[in-house]
Parts: C-alpha cells; sequence; structure tokens
C-alpha cells in the first residue's frame, strides 16, 4: 500500500486559473484521447446524463465518480477529489471575501 505524505501548508499556484474536475475531464482526457462520453459512460459504468452534468459544472465530483474514473482513465481517485475540494475552496473563499467586503444591512 502506498502512502502519501501530505504538507499541512499545502498550497496550489494561484498563477494557474482554477479548473472543475468537470474541466480537467473534458479538456485533459476526452478530448485527447477523441473518447465520447457515451464510451466514457459505458466503460465507467455512470449515466451520460450524469457526465455531463459534472463537465457543465453542474454537480460536483462524487466519490463514486472519482472511483470508477481513476480505473478507467488510470489516474486515482484522490486526485479528482482533490480537484473537487479545490475547487470548493476557493469557491468558499470568494464567497467570504465578499461577505467581508460588502457593508452588513445593520451597519447602514
Amino acid at each position: 500500500m502506498n502512502l502519501i505524505r501530505l504538507d499541512p501548508h499545502l498550497r496550489v499556484d494561484p498563477s494557474q486559473r482554477l479548473r472543475t474536475p468537470g474541466e480537467v475531464l473534458k479538456h485533459d482526457y476526452l478530448i485527447p484521447r477523441a473518447m465520447t462520453l457515451s464510451a466514457l459512460a459505458r466503460r465507467t459504468g455512470i449515466t451520460v446524463t450524469s457526465l455531463r452534468r459534472l463537465i457543465i459544472g453542474e454537480v460536483p465530483m462524487r466519490t463514486t465518480y472519482a472511483i470508477r474514473l481513476a480505473v478507467v482513465l488510470n489516474t486515482s481517485a484522490l486526485y479528482w477529489m482533490l480537484l473537487q475540494v479545490q475547487c470548493d475552496l476557493e469557491r468558499e473563499r470568494r464567497g467570504r471575501d465578499v461577505a467581508i467586503k460588502e457593508p452588513s444591512a445593520s451597519s447602514r
């Protein structure tokens, strides 16, 4: 069993554009392999509708999807989940930045 050691200060390069797991799936795996959603659906057992919703960012990466994609695309499930967590954390950070900068209704 391979164990990984995560740095408690793990950071993502801020100069890189944030991409959702769906964008990574489409641009780094499907397009270069000329693989259709139908073909990926057959190989993973994930419905075409679910894959389409994942790619457009309508639904988040789920652990079951991550496991299935890892097997078919020769990646790790952790890779897909970390992409999702990265997006979730960034969205939350951006939301909090906006909330902190906007004056509350009670302070007006």
